[in-house]
């Protein structure tokens, strides 16, 4: 059953998430306070197995119908979704997606999950031997642009300290529509219409989202000059994460 597909490389590592690491062919990550391995092989039995991980990995959306209906549209898109096979929208926290995306700002994924880990030792809590939960905005509470730059946080430091104090912000956008929600993201310094869009996305499983960076730009530009997100509805965030990951690691030229 091509739903029950997850390819953990593409799904974990396609710029959606920046809590996980790969050692060997184990990867990791402390997901609400407990540290989680999977490989490969066992991932799809260990999340059939635990509620949690069945929805963090999205495993109730049907993509294998998704899958049939933006093949439909083109070749590129064709070519997008033969390539990143068995990659999943995660269902994140999102505070974590909040901090990972502001950090996101002019950053390379490999950067930013450092930073993120840099916070999670800093101000997390140890779940094991050298692992540590990301931390909430209450053990942030009080932490200074200063104490962040020194981590390595850069031009980002008060985009944080902003989204500690208006934290709160996040409990109500689940209810909102979605420009309203986008509306209320972007009273928090540092998220524009990109960052708001990948909150939404990530954080809250938008599927209406369709975050336009740098990457996405481009692969518009070049597949689809005189077309918008409308032509992939209803799963415009699923498209632009196969056509977002095809063109960052593929190319787009």
């Amino acid at each position: 059953m091509e739903n029950s597909v997850i390819n953990l490389q593409t799904t974990l590592f396609c710029g959606q998430s920046f809590a996980w690491l790969q050692h060997g062919e184990t990867f990791s990550a402390v997901l609400k306070g407990r540290l989680v391995q999977l490989r490969q092989d066992t991932c799809i039995d260990q999340c059939k197995e635990d509620a949690f991980l069945y929805h963090y990995f999205d495993m109730d959306f049907d993509y294998a119908s998704a899958n049939r209906h933006l093949i439909t549209l083109d070749h590129p898109m064709s070519e997008a979704i033969a390539y990143a096979k068995g990659l999943h929208i995660l269902n994140q926290d999102p505070w974590e997606v909040l901090i990972g995306f502001i950090l996101s700002q002019n950053n390379s994924i490999k950067r930013i999950t450092m930073l993120y880990e840099k916070l999670s030792i800093n101000f997390g809590t140890e779940v094991g031997k050298g692992r540590f939960s990301f931390p909430t905005p209450d053990q942030l509470a009080g932490v200074g642009e200063s104490e962040l730059r020194s981590l390595g946080v850069g031009f980002r430091s008060p985009y944080i300290v902003d989204a500690i104090e208006k934290s709160y912000l996040l409990d109500d956008i689940k209810s909102l529509p979605f420009d309203d929600a986008l509306s209320v993201l972007m009273t928090i310094k540092g998220v524009g219409p990109k960052v708001g869009s990948c909150i939404l996305l990530y954080g809250f499983h938008r599927m209406e989202a369709f975050p336009m960076d740098t990457w996405m730009k481009k692969a518009m530009a070049r597949w689809y000059p005189t077309q918008d997100s409308a032509l992939f509805s209803p799963y415009a965030a699923l498209a632009q994460q196969y056509l977002f990951h095809y063109a960052r690691t593929v190319g787009c030229e």
